[in-house]
């Protein structure tokens, strides 16, 4: 039972170069402890590492690739290898190979009736071979290149799947044998045989599940996204299981079909040759890239390929139910209690899956485990990249290791406390250590393993660094123990914030936003007078600003934009000063938003400046650290500018002027009715000094007034009067 307890955190007495808040890396679920490199633990399905069954190395082989196996009803069990093309037999504790056939592998073996059969490839032949004296024979020869999966039927015939063609042959047992089925793959990879004679067959470059009747119909049940079926498993309730793999690395160079090389690839996953739909006419040249990638480095989580487990319901129905996303699963087979046991690559690791749920039982180091046989109670997994035969036993593995991935903590950190939460977890069942460093994967340059830890927490013995990995061991292994939950505290070494940028918005103008205060604060809430002699409030014309855009007689609005690498809550302080002047004044202290409006309104004409700083503070109160910007000019301006006019023949000249702004607009009214624009005489009106004209009959007996507005929007008016 899963059981949550308080987390204590102490942390080391702080630092001038540390920040105060706290940070924790928790590993807690199932996707937590499979990204580690496991070792004798098992993760179960709710996401708590266990002990997990022990795996013995039953037998080390000379041969590389260890590529099939099959049980006797005596309890021997046989072994097909690459690249000599032995089959071993495994008798007790002793190892002994029996027969070497002229092709250089042997991707299938079966048993029936007392003898054993092997396919070889390239250049594919199925021998009968004596399982006691090793004496062979050749039992069928379907001239075709690669031999995957042989299967014995009810009636006992031999199924037998094959490449480049794609063809599946059914042998009989005199060793005649015809195509049962020609499928539109290139390979077909594996095969499932149900009780009634029904076929479950896996191909390889279109990636289908197909069903072949004892009659020899046949038809594709399931369409699957990845390239190739890569095992099938058919259970006593006659569901079927299949697995589907499609390898993203780059396969090895191709192998000729010659016989005995003297090199030749890792063979198991047909995915490159796949990629061909056309099929081979010549096995005789045929080329295949075949290829297991060896991933042995620690936590290798990426690449390797993906791969999906498919139920196969007797009804025909099939359904994904499970995915696997840097995994591809070579061997498929039964379990205790219906379960159905897994094999897979390139992380070397068995998984058991019940009921929609998928537990991880073990790991074994060759880190390539393509084939899982179980007979009786005795399952049996073998290795490629460096050949082995591993028994999984029931009793708790006696010596257990399992690596977190390492942890990203984004900055030079100092480590605080650990806890390790779970049942019997204290009492010396489980040991601890820490090592940290700053490069991505570790490596010599990291601090060595910390002393070992039996405490359920304590402090973590590792240096400072931006990485940090845990190693936990069971030095007192028993079966009840169980990790929910390993907790790691940290804080950030403090950097100061930034400051992005600074921006002085236009005169007058003011955003407001849903905290903005409401009444007694007034606003235009348009550019003042733009409609006519009578304004009203009136709805922003610009949507697209941050706020609500308003303007403001002698208001300015700064806003700003900063970032913090530690994600500190940061407060600002703005101050101003005139230009030239040597003493600053506070405008604002210790505000969090980004922006501010204030009214310009009392000071005097002229230019200013301000500084904008950012501090940390806050959840740095010891030690904070800031940044500063200065130098961010503005104007202020709160004269109107001067209205003179005057007559020149049939027209009425208007001299408009201002100190220190840029004339806005000039307009004029007649008789108190709408407001009418005036061009300059210079066509745009851009200086502080701008000539206007109107005709003198437009105006002439009217009540006239002017109107000048600056760029600050400061106002004059004058009235002309005209006999």
């Amino acid at each position: 039972m899963r059981r949550s307890l308080a987390l204590v955190v102490t942390l080391f007495a702080a630092s001038n170069a540390f920040a105060v808040a706290p940070q924790f890396w928790r590993v807690r679920n199932t996707e937590d402890f499979l990204a580690g490199d496991i070792d004798g633990f098992a993760v179960t399905s709710r996401g708590e590492l266990r002990p997990g069954p022990s795996l013995k190395k039953a037998a080390n082989f000379t041969d590389p690739f260890v590529l099939a196996q099959v049980a006797a009803p005596n309890g021997d069990h046989f072994f097909g290898t690459g690249n000599e093309g032995k089959v071993y037999r495994l008798r007790g504790t002793e190892l002994k190979a029996i027969y070497t056939a002229a092709e250089p592998e042997i991707y299938a073996v079966t048993f029936h009736d007392g003898a054993l059969y092997a396919g070889t490839s390239p250049n594919g032949k199925v021998y009968r071979i004596d399982p006691n004296d090793g004496k062979a024979a050749v039992y069928y020869d379907p001239k075709q290149a690669y031999i995957w999966a042989l299967e014995f039927l009810p009636n006992g015939d031999l199924a037998v799947a094959t490449g480049v063609d794609g063809k599946l042959f059914r042998v009989t047992p005199k060793g005649e044998g015809k195509v049962l089925f020609d499928s539109p793959e290139t390979h077909l990879r594996s095969l499932g045989v149900k009780k009634d004679g029904t076929i479950l067959a896996g191909g390889s470059a279109k990636g289908r599940i197909y069903e072949i009747r004892p009659d020899g119909a046949a038809h594709a049940l399931y369409d699957s996204p990845l390239s190739e079926i890569s095992a099938i498993y058919v259970d006593a309730n006659g569901v079927g299981w299949a697995a589907a793999a499609s390898n993203v690395l780059p396969s090895t160079a191709p192998v000729k079909a010659t016989p005995k090389p003297a090199t030749q690839s890792a063979p198991a996953s047909t995915t490159a040759a796949a990629s061909t739909e056309q099929k081979k006419e010549d096995s005789g040249s045929v080329e295949v890239s075949v290829s297991f990638e060896d991933s042995s480095g620690a936590g290798a989580t990426t690449g390797g390929g993906s791969g999906e487990i498919y139920r196969i319901n007797p009804d025909g129905f099939v359904e994904v139910v499970r995915k696997f996303e840097h995994e591809m699963a070579y061997g498929i087979t039964g379990g205790a209690n219906g379960s159905i046991l897994l094999s897979t690559g390139p992380q070397g690791r068995i998984y058991e899956m019940k009921d929609g749920e998928v537990s991880l039982l073990g790991s074994v180091p060759e880190k390539q485990v393509v084939s899982i046989s179980r007979s009786g109670n005795e399952t049996l997994v073998t290795t490629t990249n460096s050949g082995a035969v591993y028994r999984l036993e029931a009793a708790p593995s006696a010596k257990a290791e399992f690596r977190s991935a390492a942890k990203d903590v984004e900055r030079f950190s100092r480590f605080g406390n650990y806890r390790i939460e779970g049942e019997n977890v204290s009492d010396g069942h489980l040991a601890i250590a820490f090592r940290s460093g700053n490069t991505r994967t570790p490596d010599a340059t990291w601090s060595p393993w910390s002393a070992a830890s039996n405490a359920s927490d304590g402090a973590i013995n590792a240096p400072p660094g931006r990485y940090i990995q845990w190693k936990m061991t069971s030095p007192k292994p028993a079966a009840n123990v169980s990790v929910d939950a390993v907790t790691v505290a940290f804080i950030n070494r403090n950097v100061a914030p930034v400051i992005d940028n600074v921006t002085v918005q236009d005169p007058a103008v003011v955003y407001i936003t849903g905290s903005y205060p409401q009444s007694p604060q007034v606003v235009e809430a348009t550019n003042p007078d733009e409609y006519g002699i009578f304004t009203s409030l009136d709805t922003p014309r610009d949507k697209n600003e941050p706020g609500k855009k308003v303007y403001r007689k002698g208001f300015r609005t700064v806003t700003w934009r900063a970032h913090d690498d530690n994600s500190d809550s940061l407060r600002y302080t703005l101050s101003f000063r005139r230009k030239g002047s040597e003493t600053w004044l506070r405008l604002r202290d210790n505000v969090e938003e980004t922006s501010m409006n204030f009214d310009t309104s009392q000071l005097p004409d002229g230019m200013y400046e301000l500084r904008l700083t950012v501090s940390d503070a806050q959840d740095n109160p010891d030690t904070p650290l800031a940044d500063s910007k200065e130098g961010i000019d503005f104007r202020v301006d709160n004269t109107p500018p001067s209205i003179a006019f005057g007559t020149e023949g049939d027209d009425v000249v208007i001299h408009v002027t201002d100190k220190l702004s840029p004339i806005g607009k000039v307009e004029y009214s007649a008789d108190a009715q709408k407001w009418i624009r005036v061009t300059p005489v210079d066509g745009i009106s851009d200086s502080p000094s701008e000539t206007y004209r109107i005709k003198r009959s437009a105006v002439a007996g009217k009540f006239v007034i002017v109107r000048a507005v600056d760029a600050f929007y400061n106002v004059a008016t004058e009235s002309i009067t005209l006999p």
